[in-house]
């Protein structure tokens, strides 16, 4: 089995209908997983963390989209 690297399209190069799906899908995501990140806050674990990285690269990408969105207040100390 090989890996190949993924496409790595520009959202530049992306329609307007489909950077507004891409926004859309990516912040229903974030507003369905806030709480549940939100809830492992102190938690240290490697997959935790993992998880809490991931997850605040996300609200970056989002507010870097134009997306007002909030960190839940245990994710804020953490940004």
């Amino acid at each position: 089995m090989s890996v190949q690297a993924a496409d790595r399209t520009s959202v530049e190069k992306l329609s307007t209908d489909e950077q507004l799906a891409l926004r859309s899908a990516a912040t229903w995501y974030f507003k369905r997983h806030a709480r549940i990140i939100a809830e492992e806050a102190d938690d240290r674990s490697a997959l935790a963390v993992g998880r809490r990285e991931d997850f605040l690269g996300l609200h970056s990408a989002l507010r870097k989209l134009g997306v007002p969105i909030a960190l839940p207040d245990e994710l804020r100390r953490r940004a």
